[in-house]
């Protein structure tokens, strides 16, 4: 088996050195595949559209669908071109509008929380940000993530976003992470996905997303409270086939003083703003409302968290 790793990721690294031109004419028959014959998951796509949209027609729907299967396969050959990419290319594709955030925000504070979203392409957010700023840069990009089931995929995922200038951390070892760096005098950037379906034995928090009652991960809301580190959303959006811009909103400044689940809302609302502006360019194809909110509580052993007063 570790044979077979080592020759798949050798045609990989192979395959990445071939120019972005090309590597899309690869994208565009994946496409094909993937849409019209194998028809992967689309029906998971239609009844996602269908629930987040009643409004729109079935035809407008029928092409967000057809966009986003476009999209989703830009995306997976993006994320493998990370293995060869040049800092100079990614600063070309990977452009940020207001990095004096950023830079402002390590000024004045210790580390921060950052909010993502399965959006545009997530993945080059660390690798962009890190080609921008080769000289400047004096803090690490940790990526907080559920390992994987297969740990040959989970090494090959290790190893292509330690690639892209991140540190992947495992969810567990996230506040172990953050309480070593403070104890070291060290700043981090750590990085949260926070827009999928929570474990059922985690839910706290359901709040309207998407037209649909949606159960949240509260998880990053934690942590920001617990350090006091200050919260951001990073607004990917997709310009053009290949090239992307980042906006970094601020959601908190004083974690603390929010009540709880406000700062996941307002991500949820800022995520969902930017979906709804473009909404080929999210993950439609993962199973994001696997848990009704009528029959949760009768159907998991799990209590509601009591209310706190703020």
């Amino acid at each position: 088996m570790i044979l077979l790793y080592y020759i798949i990721f050798g045609l990989l690294w192979l395959f990445t050195l071939l120019p972005f031109f090309i590597i899309y004419r690869f994208s565009d028959l994946l496409f094909l595949l993937l849409f019209y014959i194998v028809r992967y998951r689309r029906k998971v796509v239609q009844n996602n559209l269908l629930n987040a949209f009643p409004n729109k027609t079935k035809k407008e729907r029928a092409c967000i669908e057809k966009e986003f299967y476009k999209h989703f396969c830009d995306y997976f050959f993006e994320t493998i071109k990370m293995l060869n990419v040049s800092d100079k290319e990614m600063r070309a594709r990977m452009k940020y509008i207001n990095p004096e955030i950023m830079t402002e925000a390590f000024k004045n504070d210790n580390s921060i929380i950052g909010y993502l979203g399965h959006y545009g392409n997530w993945e080059w957010l660390s690798h962009g940000w890190a080609a921008q700023n080769t000289q400047n840069v004096t803090y690490d990009i940790y990526g907080a993530y559920y390992p994987l089931g297969n740990k040959y995929v989970e090494r090959f995922f290790f190893y292509l976003r330690s690639k892209g200038k991140s540190i992947p951390v495992p969810q567990k070892k996230v506040l172990r992470t953050i309480i070593k760096l403070h104890q070291e005098g060290e700043k981090g950037l750590f990085v949260f996905i926070a827009d999928q379906s929570p474990i059922w034995n985690s839910v706290q928090h359901w709040m309207k997303f998407l037209n649909q009652d949606t159960a949240t991960i509260v998880g990053a809301e934690k942590l920001a409270k617990q350090t006091g580190y200050p919260s951001y959303y990073f607004n990917i959006k997709k310009v053009s086939r290949g090239h992307y811009t980042c906006e970094f909103i601020k959601i908190a400044d004083n974690p603390k003083e929010y009540k709880d689940f406000e700062i996941t809302e307002k991500y949820m609302r800022l995520l969902e703003k930017s979906i709804v502006e473009n909404p080929p360019y999210w993950l439609w194809t993962h199973r994001r409302w696997k848990f009704n909110k009528n029959t949760f509580y009768t159907i998991y052993p799990v209590k509601p968290p009591e209310k706190t007063n703020h």
